[in-house]
């Protein structure tokens, strides 16, 4: 690591406690890790707010080795119930990315439901029901790839080969309107009515405006979906609306995005243009690197917490 091109850490975190729908479709890191986690990086590391990212300069990096900035995706309530009060207590700053489809629908994201899921039942219960869903809504082209299967190859590097090819198939090969369709019903069939699942599951508008007063918030766009798998004006529409609902929830307008996936299937050029076209001045991916200070901020990579110490794939040393 070069002195003069300190490398700049950012950190993803999802689910922290996993109770809403606990099984092996969900992840959680855990609070008591994500504790210790913090206070690792905090032996060596100056943690960035997000408008340090947005300045022209860094700020000084004084005795640490190299500069991190933690950020959570989803909007899910138990990050701000196990996060926040351990970040406060150590002074430490933070992004939050909801998504804001969520904000007083009772509707849960697909990616969601498709957690739930997975949670519920087996992988190989789970196929036949969206197939029988397919051909209760006549979604031709949903069954057809279903009985196909997944031609995407989606890093989901925790999961077995047979979940990737599943979470593959189910968040980049359907048809986006069917794929929502077929999710929402599915989670009700297994589930119930969304809605007290939803109340659970998301940050509510008064831990939104808390966020924000404090610059901490960003937006992960409105309905989860993969931006580059859309047309220009779907891009603009996903991420302007989630940005008009969060400047009238919190009064707050965000500048930075946490773009949904993050990877290569999610992102482009034209993804990152119209992100500065919008306003947006830093956006997040989850190609796995470390940034500097000279990394274009609209396309800025991100570690898994799982790849730090304490994770289940390390490579990153501190």
């Amino acid at each position: 690591m070069s002195a003069h091109r300190p490398e700049i850490l950012a950190v993803t975190y999802h689910y922290l406690a996993g109770t809403v729908f606990p099984g092996p479709g969900v992840h959680p890191f855990g609070p008591e890790r994500f504790r210790a986690q913090v206070e690792l990086l905090a032996r060596s590391c100056r943690f960035l707010r997000l408008e340090d990212l947005e300045a022209e300069t860094l700020p000084p990096l004084g005795g640490a080795s190299r500069y991190v900035l933690l950020t959570f995706d989803d909007g899910l309530a138990e990050q701000f119930e196990a996060a926040v009060p351990v970040l406060s207590a150590m002074g430490i700053p933070a992004a939050f990315f909801p998504c804001t489809a969520t904000l007083g629908t009772g509707k849960i994201l697909h990616a969601h439901r498709i957690h739930a899921l997975r949670s519920a039942m087996p992988d190989a219960e789970l196929l036949p029901l969206f197939l029988d869903l397919a051909g209760r809504f006549q979604f031709e082209e949903s069954a057809a790839a279903i009985l196909r299967g997944s031609g995407a190859a989606a890093p989901y590097p925790y999961d077995s080969a047979e979940a990737r090819a599943l979470k593959s198939l189910f968040n980049y090969d359907l048809p986006l309107r069917e794929r929502e369709t077929l999710s929402e019903a599915a989670f009700e069939e297994v589930y119930g009515a969304e809605a007290p699942w939803a109340e659970r599951l998301y940050m509510g508008p008064a831990a939104l405006r808390k966020l924000a007063e404090a610059g901490f918030l960003g937006t992960h766009t409105h309905a989860h979906r993969p931006l580059s798998r859309l047309d220009p004006g779907g891009i603009r529409s996903e991420i302007a609306e989630s940005l008009d609902i969060l400047e009238k929830t919190t009064g707050r307008r965000p500048s930075a995005v946490s773009y949904p996936y993050g990877n290569a299937l999610s992102v482009s050029p034209e993804v990152f243009r119209i992100a500065a076209e919008c306003g947006l001045k830093t956006g997040f991916t989850t190609e796995r690197a470390m940034g500097r200070a000279d990394t274009p901020r609209r396309a800025f990579p991100r570690y898994d917490a799982e790849d730090l110490p304490l994770g289940r794939r390390q490579v990153v040393d501190l």
